[in-house]
């Protein structure tokens, strides 16, 4: 049978049967699916026409999807890409805020000053090709005597491989000059016959919703270019979980997402040498970091193990791969460095957060915090440092909320009340690299989600308990008449790029209700077993900490009470973490040591934990 996507107006061949998820998928379209698929969600919707699809062509909605859906209109009606299959040719439409878009916000970039001292230093050199001093030598023997005599710490030789690719280059006259690029001082990892002496490496950033690279000079200690990308994973689920649970059904799935992983990282490695002006080859040296289960998916490890007790990855320990074993368009022979894992749900990108930090900042008590779909949290105090993960769910990222999105042009990032007993007034994301009018609201991302719940508990239409009151007589609270829920319209229809209202439900609150308790109950059971119950600094990391008003944080109870100016935005720590390793062979050394002095408490092994949780439900 013939499927028609439009508006691209491409068609596929597809077996009767088949859902639209995978459909679309196979052909190079990725839709939204927040949950990962199953159907909970609702942001895979696509449009059919009434008129021009038969009878029979589509599976039979069930009731929970139904639930989902908007009311057929204009001739025009919605299903779920991810529940529905299809059994005739027909023309799907899929919705623009339905689309996986790449643009994903500009990760913050906080610089560090630390001596340089690189993993890879280049060494030049004149070499006799013609073989006169030593006529009864290799070329290779005669290379490795010369850089020998240049640099006596060097290895003596260049591997075959290395020589392979440097016997393809053209040689001009009996002496030159080469280059030699050397790992660690311990192995050749390139030769050049030229006296380029420019060195550049790639740190990479690997987040469940987003990717960034990094590309800096490793001479000049600079950022050259920068380049960030919606994780392409996310079509199969917000959540690492969801991710892990499409292997756990098919094992096959395993490696689409680690291609979906490298293509993502690839295209961020050509844009940033394309704004610096040289070649992939050029890339001698590369970092990554992420979370155990992104680091599982990036290496081809089998993630199953850490979505089921005891959680465990299939090995801590960080180290070197070679790029062309990965498939990563730097030079091949370079190698990528990852940082070590400390538990299951505490991986390397809490340990390069901890790089930029100095032992000064960890004198008193000291908390970092990283909210995402996991909450990451770090306490030092007294010398220990001490790490948990809190399940907060994807509704900080803006998934599994009625109307929510990314943060990307067209989300509701912020919202104030302009008079006492006035509506809500909504700040909208707009698209910076475009110099059209902001763009109609389309849906509303996580830190809108909590600037929302905060305005709301201020002016009493959320009860402490989260529940809306329906006796306030706040402008725009209504029940919805199919689900009995309560709810609050932001943007009605008439007003918003979807033409549907824009709501923020009772269920909404709830969700936030859990993230922020998950976070919450993680910090004062930290604070509990180090024994104290006041900090004297928290920092918050991460992209999205850097959008949120630690106001607004404070007062809905997410973080424990202190004063305001004890709060610090520290960016995207986890990248900037990575730069720091690029840069030090120092700081990857200082990583092996951060990860053996960290001690894990696992909340779901705590007695006490479901008490604390339910204690922190409360606004």
């Amino acid at each position: 049978m013939k499927i028609t996507f439009l508006p691209d107006k491409k068609t596929v061949e597809a077996t009767p049967g088949d859902r639209v998820m995978d459909i679309a998928r196979e052909a190079g379209l990725s839709l939204r699916a927040d949950c990962g698929g199953k159907g909970k969600c609702g942001t895979c919707r696509v449009l059919f026409e009434s008129a021009s699809t038969p009878p029979g062509a589509l599976s039979e909605p069930t009731a929970d999807e139904q639930r989902l859906l908007p009311e057929e209109t204009g001739g025009k009606f919605y299903r779920l890409a991810c529940t529905t299959r299809l059994y005739g040719d027909v023309g799907i439409h899929i919705p623009d805020e339905t689309r996986v878009h790449r643009f994903s916000p500009r990760k913050p970039v906080t610089t560090y000053s630390i001596p340089i001292e690189p993993a890879v230093k280049k060494i030049t050199f004149q070499q006799d090709l013609s073989g006169e001093r030593r006529p009864t030598l290799s070329l290779r023997r005669r290379i490795g005597a010369t850089l020998a005599e240049a640099a006596p710490t060097t290895p003596e030789a260049a591997s075959l491989a290395v020589m392979a690719e440097f016997s393809r280059r053209p040689l001009k006259g009996y002496y030159d000059t080469i280059t030699a690029a050397v790992f660690k001082e311990s192995e050749i990892i390139q030769l050049r016959p030229d006296a380029n002496g420019s060195l550049y490496g790639i740190a990479l950033d690997l987040g469940t919703t987003s990717l960034a690279a990094f590309l800096c000079d490793l001479e000049k200690d600079r950022i050259v270019a920068v380049a960030s990308l919606l994780n392409p994973q996310v079509t199969y689920g917000e959540d690492v979980i969801s991710r892990i649970a499409h292997v756990r059904k098919d094992f096959s799935e395993l490696d689409d997402l680690q291609d979906n992983l490298i293509e993502g990282i690839n295209y961020l490695i050509r844009e940033t040498v394309k704004q610096a002006g040289i070649a992939t080859d050029e890339l001698l040296d590369a970092v990554a970091v992420g979370n155990p289960t992104m680091q599982h998916f990036f290496l081809g490890l089998n993630p199953i193990s850490i979505g089921e007790a005891p959680y465990l990855p299939v090995c801590f320990k960080g180290g070197e791969i070679r790029a062309r074993d990965l498939g990563i368009e730097i030079f091949p022979l370079a190698k990528i460095h990852l940082l070590p894992m400390v538990s299951g749900f505490i991986g390397a990108d809490t340990i390069a957060a901890m790089l930029t930090r100095s032992h000064e900042d960890f004198d008193t008590a000291t908390l970092m915090v990283d909210v995402g779909t996991n909450g990451e949290l770090v306490l030092a105090h007294d010398g220990r440092l001490t790490a948990t993960s809190c399940a907060t769910g994807p509704v900080f990222e803006g998934a599994q909320i009625r109307c929510g999105m990314r943060a990307s042009p067209g989300a509701i990032d912020k919202v104030w009340r302009t008079n006492g007993n006035g509506p809500l007034t909504c700040h909208v994301i707009d698209d910076a690299e475009s110099e059209a009018a902001p763009p109609k609201p389309a849906g509303i991302c996580g830190s809108g989600v909590i600037s929302i719940v905060a305005a709301l508990t201020r002016a009493g239409v959320i009860k402490p308990g989260g529940a809306f009151d329906l006796d306030c007589g706040y402008p725009g609270l209504r029940t919805d008449p199919h689900s009995g829920q309560a709810e609050i319209v932001l943007v009605p229809a008439r007003d918003s790029r979807t033409d549907r209202d824009i709501v923020f439900t009772q269920n909404d609150v709830r969700s936030v209700q859990l993230g922020k308790a998950a976070l919450r109950a993680g910090i004062d059971i930290l604070m509990q077993d180090a024994g104290i119950t006041q900090l004297d600094m928290l920092f918050l990391a991460g992209t999205f900490g850097s959008y949120l008003d630690p106001r607004e944080l404070l007062h809905i109870g997410m973080l424990p009470p202190m004063p305001l100016d004890r709060i610090k935005s520290i960016g995207n720590a986890a990248g900037d973490g990575a730069r720091l390793a690029l840069f030090s062979l120092k700081k990857r050394n200082e990583a092996v040591a951060v990860a053996k002095r960290m001690r894990v408490v696992e909340l779901s092994m705590r007695p006490d934990f479901q008490d604390v949780f339910i204690d922190a439900m409360s606004f």
